[in-house]
């Protein structure tokens, strides 16, 4: 969930209520197929009707919900993920971006327990360590802007977690020692 320059890349889709879908009138919803993907209808998750121009999404959306299958014990799932990233435009994800973008958003949503998502931190912690695994958002321009803003919509105990994953960087002054306010 990359934003626009000068634009939020949280704050308006977390004051919708979602983080990894996209928004609000999407069909079916993003809520529908976590659902699919939670109860192991894999065949819900692969029949996305696609233009050229947007198979690039629909093979990422396909990675995050066959990602939340895994989650919940679909152990097929983990074979699709491999066809989809052998197959599918991801194949020519070689920076792992799409896949580290991916598992930033599923970290977040599960932290926050939103877009069909239980909040579960365990969860949350082992897809912000696939995504930083990934070296995402070191990829995006003004990737340390990204993480204060994720920073921004968590409590103190996702928050934990999360700078678990992505510790905070420290400006230091010149003599080593933090900056005073």
């Amino acid at each position: 969930m990359t934003a626009r320059d000068g634009e939020s890349a949280f704050g308006n889709h977390f004051q919708d209520g979602y983080l990894v879908s996209p928004g609000p009138g999407s069909s079916p919803s993003f809520q529908q197929y976590v659902a699919a993907a939670r109860s192991g209808a894999l065949e819900d998750l692969l029949s996305f009707d696609s233009t050229d121009d947007d198979a690039d999404c629909l093979d990422e959306l396909a990675y995050k919900l066959l990602s939340v299958a895994v989650d919940f014990g679909h152990t097929e799932a983990e074979d699709l993920i491999d066809d989809l990233l052998f197959g599918s435009s991801l194949a020519y994800d070689d920076d792992r971006f799409a896949q580290g973008n991916a598992h930033f958003e599923l970290g977040l949503a599960y932290l926050v327990g939103t877009d069909g998502l239980p909040a579960d931190l365990d969860k949350g912690r082992a897809h912000l360590e696939k995504s930083h695994a990934c070296q995402w958002p070191r990829h995006v321009q003004q990737g340390e802007v990204l993480l204060d803003e994720a920073r921004a919509i968590l409590s103190a105990p996702q928050l934990a977690v999360f700078d678990e994953v992505y510790r905070p960087q420290v400006n230091p002054s010149r003599d080593g020692l933090p900056p005073r306010n």
